[in-house]
């Protein structure tokens, strides 16, 4: 590798190839194994400067290569990659396994953690140590050597099951496709048949192609008047992970589960979940299942009273029984054209995705005095937008947009990086921000066109691009979204807000066939509708987070399938509602361990970004840059240097309620 991470450029792509991959992340763990035996085989006495210092920085090759190697696995895989990626995870799962195990170097930390109020550390310094102390203790460095071994082993089997996991979604999405003919698309509207078409002469086929790619999926179900057709895509999309002997991930899930309960037992946790949530805001299982049944006590009734509308169409419509999960969705937007005199269809052609780009860079421009400033340099994909953003002139981060889904592409959205912000020698080192969409590439010469939520996810990933490009703390341990898992969340729900502003929407949502900006009256009708269908919306995704909770805080769960279906039957969800993540492809949890026990977070999150916008709404101005730089200073810019309920607090004055997040939910009347 070149010494391609200073300044504004990116990784030289051009000369990296497959196969270098793997050789430069032996070499790049060898290189750390001997700077790790260094620090240890020290014979002066430990002090931050010569152990902490040099072990944070020891890993920074290894840290580079897997970066740049783990975005192209998940943004633009091949077969190479992908068998590159089963042989190197658990490979490095087991080197920094053995890192964090290290008793001579958890001595040296735990020497400098005894006399730490002697040694007049920084703030940030203290927390950096407090941190590492309590990895190297989750890591299992104080356990006998048999169960040591015991524990590395199962991280090692844990990286593999995690891999393997997302490997099957992916053949599973990449297999699968629907052919489709006039008849069966003359009702949908003209981008959806447009997207379709071109879906079809992508791969090379005739008239029009269904595959699973969730900018097709959803607005088909919205939109399709085949009730067997949206049968076959929906079971198809929640099939994922389920669907073929090889791509099978019963196994997997059966597996993790059970290893991560020995992990946690190992470090003398009850359940998986009494590990993972001792971290957390959130602090123990019974705090979220409390929060996550308080609301669902709420969304029932309100599912019940949307469930006999939406009943009531399917019937006048001449089918009788009961409303299915492949019309739910139909229905709403039928629903939803009535009541607000809008459909899904009406607001696409407002939603242009370099209109709201620019509506995103508009609005951090107002609040923070940013400014994005596109560039010219050769990334790992023709389709990503790069940008250089920047604030009175001073370069703070790349932003990398790679919207567009593809073959080879993991399904989602999500915000990564190849380099995060630090310190060195006292001058900022620029993080290299990633925002991953995948949204349906449109033809050449039209406009890409996406639908409200994809709008709304849009702003998300900006959101937690704001938390790494604001970033400004010394140690890359604890810089912008290297926080708890439910307080990362905030910055990312916090931006979708502005996306509901009448400035930003009468600007930015202009009418892709004739320029027109968006009425006024579409405007309202919007934010009126906003929490329209939100009983589904959130026993959606509460069935998902309660189900992983569950899974993660029962010694008895042997069975993630059945597991599933005692918890929705437990909690009476209504049988046309599916969870968000049928556990079959439920990433968040079972690719990694990134939202394991955690994906409640996202609601947590919500608490505090419904609070936290409503600090810029009392104020008078939702682009008030004096709350704006209150915001960044105590949130963005603080990354992980100290406990979120502390950060929070310095913002906001308090801790926020559940209230606020009911509130916007619309489940008030249904308390």
């Amino acid at each position: 590798m070149s010494e391609w991470n200073k300044g504004i450029t990116l990784p030289p792509y051009k000369d990296i190839k497959d196969l270098h991959f793997e050789g430069a992340i032996n070499t790049a763990m060898s290189i750390q194994n001997l700077k790790i035996n260094e620090i240890c085989d020290q014979t002066t006495s430990a002090t931050f400067s010569n152990t902490v210092i040099p072990l944070l920085n020891s890993g920074n090759k290894l840290r580079e290569i897997l970066s740049i190697f783990y975005s192209l696995c998940a943004t633009d895989s091949n077969d190479v990659r992908e068998k590159i990626r089963i042989k190197v995870a658990p490979k490095t799962a087991s080197h920094y396994s053995k890192i964090y195990q290290n008793k001579k170097m958890f001595q040296r930390i735990s020497t400098i953690w005894k006399i730490r109020q002697d040694l007049g550390l920084s703030t940030e310094e203290v927390r950096v140590l407090y941190l590492l102390r309590r990895l190297f203790l989750r890591s299992g460095v104080d356990l006998k050597t048999d169960q040591k071994n015991r524990f590395h082993n199962i991280i090692k089997e844990l990286a593999s099951l995690g891999t393997q996991f997302s490997q099957n979604i992916l053949k599973d999405e990449k297999k699968w496709f629907l052919q489709l003919n006039e008849e069966d698309v003359f009702d949908l509207p003209k981008f959806l048949i447009s997207d379709l078409e071109g879906k079809a002469i992508e791969l090379g086929l005739k008239g029009y192609c269904m595959n699973l790619t969730e900018s097709l999926i959803m607005p088909f179900l919205k939109f399709s008047s085949n009730r067997r057709l949206r049968k076959i895509v929906l079971r198809a999309w929640k099939s994922r992970g389920l669907s073929g002997k090889e791509t099978n991930n019963s196994t997997i899930m059966v597996k993790t589960i059970k290893l991560r309960l020995e992990m946690a037992k190992l470090l003398g946790f009850e359940t998986y979940a009494d590990y993972r949530l001792e971290t957390e805001m959130a602090k123990n299982s019974k705090a979220v299942k409390d929060l996550l049944m308080n609301i669902w006590t709420a969304t029932q009734k309100k599912i019940s009273y949307e469930a006999q509308e939406l009943t009531k169409l399917l019937h006048e419509e001449g089918f009788k029984g009961q409303l299915e999960p492949w019309d739910w969705r139909y229905y709403a937007e039928i629903k939803r054209s009535q009541k607000f005199k809008f459909s899904e269809e009406d607001l696409k052609g407002f939603f242009q995705l370099d209109n709201l780009m620019n509506a995103m860079f508009h609005t951090v421009a107002r609040l923070f005095g940013l400014e994005a400033k596109p560039k010219l340099l050769h990334s790992y994909h023709p389709d990503c937008k790069i940008f250089s953003i920047e604030r009175n002139g001073t370069h703070l981060g790349l932003f990398i947009g790679d919207y567009f889904a593809r073959n080879g592409k993991r399904s989602g959205a999500w915000c990564s990086t190849l380099r995060n912000q630090s310190m060195i020698n006292g001058l900022r080192v620029s993080p290299i921000v990633v925002n991953v969409c995948n949204f349906t590439k449109p033809r050449q010469g039209f406009p890409c066109l996406l639908s409200y939520d994809e709008a709304k996810t849009l702003f998300h990933e900006f959101g937690h691009a704001l938390h790494q490009l604001l970033s400004n703390v010394e140690f890359e341990m604890i810089s912008g979204t290297s926080v708890s898992r439910d307080f990362v969340e905030l910055p990312s729900q916090w931006f979708e807000h502005w996306l509901d502003s009448e400035e930003i929407l009468s600007k930015y949502a202009v009418n892709a066939d004739n320029g027109s900006p968006i009425p006024k009256e579409l405007i309202n009708n919007l934010v009126s509708s906003k929490s329209f269908n939100s009983g589904f919306d959130t026993a959606e995704y509460l069935s998902s987070a309660l189900v992983d909770i569950e899974m993660h805080s029962d010694n008895l769960c042997d069975d993630p399938l059945k597991k599933q279906k005692e918890v929705l039957e437990k909690i009476g969800s209504h049988h046309a509602i599916l969870p968000r993540h049928n556990v079959e492809h439920f990433a968040h949890i079972f690719s990694g361990d990134g939202y394991a026990s955690a994906y409640y977070s996202y609601i947590w999150s919500e608490m505090m970004d419904e609070d936290a916008f409503l600090a810029f709404e009392e104020s008078g101005n939702i682009f008030n840059p004096i709350v704006a730089e209150r915001f960044e200073k105590n949130i963005l810019a603080r990354g992980g240097s100290e406990e979120p309920e502390r950060l929070y607090k310095a913002f906001r004055g308090k801790l926020p309620s559940i209230k606020a997040l009911i509130k916007s939910r619309n489940l008030e009347a249904f308390t």
